[in-house]
């Protein structure tokens, strides 16, 4: 939203009007608070003044000047007398609640006010009681009818108990009272706003005019500036407020447009010379000059054209001597390309040639590492059988040991035997000699020791038998171990060769290994080299391509360089026709 000078300070005018009136409604609503509150202390303030005067007929009562009736009776004289206020009043009642003293409808004097409601439908005297109860005072709102008045107002009311003789003084003050006193002060205050926002108004829009109207003059002539009229005078000059500042420095627009207009027909003729020189340069006459004399910073530009004219000229002779040169070097480096590019066939073949050899070779070494590994493995497994057998002839040796040891074992026993036969021998001589000596009687057992006897000699045979055959048995065991123990190391000898040969086959095979791996090394450089050879073979045909579209660009450079005209022709250069070499189907 856009706004003119005179627009805003208008603008502030009304804010500060706003400003007032909100001003004005916050004073006002503190205000209808104050005096209700002014209101109700004062209300307060004569309802204990009313206790007090009651206390004070107490006290009589207490001191025994005066009877409890009277001094009761005495209490609600004064009380019914008292006036304060626009006629004010106070009543008092009991908390039953009835009414022993009122003294603007007496009819109320005596009566029970249990069922005494106002308009709304309140008991008022019922919640006065109630107050005095809880609280021992406190304030009400309820409706009353004024003296004289039929009508019921919003009455509010302040009620006090007085203990010692269960009583309820009250006295209160009607709303609309309070309300009046309220409009009347919101009236004063809204006639001051009013005085203020008028005056503030017109102080505005003198302050806005006083602003506005030079403002719109600078305004007006700051357009004629815009559209080249620098001859009428600039309003506002010897001003010594911001006014006069700003004319001063749209004097010094006006002084600086001027300037400029003279600036622009000097850059216009400048702009026709220079147009003139490069309408020549365009038609490729580099001869063309600025003869003009021009003043200030356009003379270092006709300068800096000659100058440039001058340059261009020379650069452009320069040019069509390099062009000869060029087409010269060209067709030289065009005969070496195409050498080069012959000679870097017949190396890549040779190359490739060399590459398949390397990959037979590759393979016979490889196939001899796999033959050498194979035998490896095979070894590997003989040396394995070898030492298993080593183990098995390890075994029989031990078991022939066992043997022997048991022979030797049994041979013990068999001569325990033995000599139990000898003794069993003797022992039956000895029954046999006995029994003969004892006659008839050791006749039987002569009998069975000669059977014992017997037995005994025949034990002994077997015994001598059996050891014999165990000595046999025994010498062959330790033949046989012998041979086993020979078999054994004859085992290990051969396993001993089978390791040497294995390891030396491994050191083949790794040896076969390191050849296949060094000989691929060698393929791979081989392929790379041959890969390198074709390429720089594609790079010397670019070059030999790029040397002939060179000496063709030479010669159309030459053209258009004879198309401008210089300040000393050159003379022409005779260029010598491109040498074609054609490579060899070799």
């Amino acid at each position: 939203m856009k706004f003119k000078v005179r627009g805003r300070i208008n603008l502030i005018g009304v804010v500060a009007a706003l400003g007032l009136v909100a001003l004005l409604c916050i004073s006002l609503f503190r205000l209808s608070a104050t005096m209700h509150d002014d209101i109700e202390r004062s209300t307060q303030q004569v309802v204990e003044t009313a206790r007090a005067v009651v206390e004070h007929y107490h006290d009589e009562e207490v001191a025994g000047r005066m009877s409890r009736a009277d001094a009761q009776k005495a209490a609600l004289s004064t009380l019914g007398s008292l006036r304060y206020g626009d006629k004010d009043y106070f009543w008092v009642n009991d908390m039953h609640p009835r009414m022993l003293m009122h003294p603007i409808k007496p009819e109320l004097n005596g009566t029970d006010l249990t069922n005494n409601r106002d308009a709304s439908g309140k008991a008022h005297f019922v919640q006065m009681a109630q107050i005095v109860r809880d609280k021992g005072a406190g304030f009400l709102e309820y409706q009353w009818t004024k003296p004289g008045e039929p009508v019921p107002q919003p009455k509010l009311s302040y009620v006090m108990g007085f203990a010692p003789w269960g009583w309820v003084i009250g006295s209160g003050v009607y709303i609309d009272r309070i309300d009046a006193a309220v409009w009347r002060s919101a009236a004063i205050l809204s006639g001051l706003a009013l005085i203020v926002l008028v005056a503030v108004g017109l102080f505005s829009q003198a302050i806005g005019r006083s602003i506005s109207k030079p403002v719109e003059a600078l305004a007006a002539r700051m357009r004629g500036l815009a559209v080249g009229d620098t001859d009428a005078a600039i309003p506002g000059i010897g001003r010594h407020d911001e006014i006069g500042e700003m004319s001063d420095a749209l004097q010094v627009f006006r002084d600086a447009a001027i300037v400029a207009r003279e600036r622009e027909a000097e850059q216009q003729q400048v702009v026709a010379e220079v147009g003139q020189g490069l309408d020549a340069l365009a038609k490729g006459d580099l001869t063309a000059r600025i003869d003009a004399e021009f003043t200030g910073a356009f003379a270092k530009i006709r300068t800096d054209f000659n100058q440039a004219m001058v340059a261009v000229g020379d650069a452009m002779q320069a040019v069509s001597h390099s062009a000869g040169s060029i087409r010269t070097g060209a067709t030289e480096i065009s005969g070496a390309s195409d050498d080069l590019s012959r000679r870097t066939e017949h190396q890549a073949a040779s190359l490739e040639e060399t590459a398949a050899a390397m990959d037979e070779i590759t393979m016979t070494v490889r196939q001899t590492a796999a033959g050498a590994l194979q035998a490896n493995e095979t070894m590997a497994a003989t040396r394995a059988d070898a030492e298993a057998g080593g183990r098995i002839v390890r075994d029989a040796v031990e078991a022939m040991g066992r043997i022997k040891r048991s022979s030797d074992e049994i041979s013990q026993i068999i001569s325990v035997i033995d000599g139990i036969a000898f003794q069993t021998n003797l022992l039956a001589l000895n029954a046999g000699v006995e029994a003969a000596r004892a006659g008839d009687a050791g006749r039987g057992f002569a009998v069975v020791a000669s059977e014992v006897r017997a037995l005994a000699q025949r034990s002994a045979d077997a015994a001598r038998d059996v050891k014999a055959r165990i000595q046999s048995s025994g010498t062959q065991v330790e033949s046989g171990v012998a041979l086993v123990g020979e078999t054994g190391r004859a085992l290990d000898r051969i396993v001993t060769r089978v390791v040497e040969i294995g390891d030396l086959v491994g050191r083949i095979a790794a040896g076969a290994d390191q050849q296949a791996l060094g000989l691929q090394q060698v393929n791979t450089a081989v392929n790379e080299m041959d890969s390198v050879t074709q390429q720089n073979a594609a790079m010397v045909e670019e070059s030999t391509a790029a040397a002939r579209s060179l000496a063709a660009e030479a010669e159309a450079l030459a053209r258009h360089v004879a198309r401008f005209r210089l300040a000393m022709e050159p003379a022409v250069v005779q260029m010598a026709p491109p040498v074609r070499r054609y490579r060899s189907a070799a």
